[in-house]
């Protein structure tokens, strides 16, 4: 895997739109943040462009992508929201060219789609993490946790750092024990419609990550069982350890017949010999840790942490 050298005080940032169109308010909001925090930035020609629920037609977001990765003056690009899109063009995109020009990409939500092929055919390392029109533009900015998980993680040497939940949100042991191997996933829902695809990641031997918005609890029962059937739970094929994120709007609007979390990975996943965790701080909450999609971490299970080796 590439790993981006870590970025410096005034480097220069990239903003783009590669998904769906974000609120210029927001966007403002977070531009003046980055701006603030000392950083030079270069607006993609696409950024405040709209189509319908997408902010272009397809032809606009690769020429943002392909222009950020190409400018060596750029340092790192985040995206400005996810949403929906990104998968209609990852087979047009330059991946050669990204592969020559690698640089820290950061985003979720829709923008796993972008970043699970990334990491398939460049072999870059993405962050999963704040965005410019969402988390830097939070009413009353960003929370601290989540701004000094993304700064320490993009700024700092990925070897060594430990990544944890903040105090006031305890993450659930399922099952203890440790595993190490290469981080995949990010938003399920999109990481789950990637497979059969030539963009979704060799999982086996990797530390899987899940979260998501808006699904309900049979969706996750589904999904989850697609994994099991795919072999990613049992046999020589899988995983090393699993963490299960935010799951916001699903349990919120559940009914006395939706299975628990546990209850869905004890009925569908079963008996392991890996560690398990839930209630990571991460997903679509605005308190939330970066993660570093591809890189090779080990997963605590007993204490909840996440070391980048």
């Amino acid at each position: 895997m590439i790993i981006p050298e870590p970025l410096k005080p005034g480097a220069t940032i990239a903003v783009i739109s590669p998904a769906s169109a974000p609120k210029p308010e927001k966007l403002k909001t977070g531009i003046a943040y980055l701006k603030q925090k000392g950083y030079r930035i270069k607006e993609g020609s696409h950024l405040w462009g709209k189509n319908k629920y997408l902010s272009g037609h397809g032809p606009e977001q690769l020429a943002d992508l392909h222009a950020a990765f190409a400018d060596d003056e750029v340092d790192m690009i985040i995206c400005s929201r996810g949403g929906y899109g990104t998968p209609r063009y990852l087979d047009d995109l330059d991946y050669e060219l990204i592969t020559q020009h690698p640089k820290f990409f950061v985003g979720y939500s829709d923008i796993t789609a972008l970043q699970c092929a990334l990491g398939v055919e460049t072999g870059l390392v993405t962050i999963s993490g704040a965005m410019v029109a969402v988390e830097m533009a939070a009413e009353g900015g960003i929370d601290s946790y989540t701004e000094k998980s993304f700064w320490d993680l993009v700024s700092k040497p990925f070897s060594g750092q430990v990544l944890r939940n903040p105090d006031d949100i305890p993450h659930k042991m399922i099952r203890g024990g440790s595993g190490e191997g290469p981080l995949v996933g990010g938003c399920l829902s999109l990481f789950n419609n990637l497979m059969g695809t030539p963009y979704f990641p060799d999982v086996a031997g990797g530390i899987m990550v899940l979260e998501d918005i808006g699904e309900n609890v049979q969706h996750l029962d589904r999904m989850l069982s697609q994994f099991k059937m795919a072999g990613f739970f049992h046999g020589e094929e899988r995983i090393q350890g699993l963490m299960l994120g935010q799951f916001i709007d699903t349990w919120e609007t559940a009914d006395e017949d939706d299975f628990s979390l546990e209850e869905l990975v004890s009925g569908i996943i079963g008996d392991v010999d890996f560690p398990i965790i839930s209630n990571l701080a991460y997903g679509h909450n605005m308190r939330k840790m970066s993660l570093p999609l591809g890189a090779r971490v080990r997963l605590d299970g007993n204490s909840g942490s996440l070391t980048l080796l």
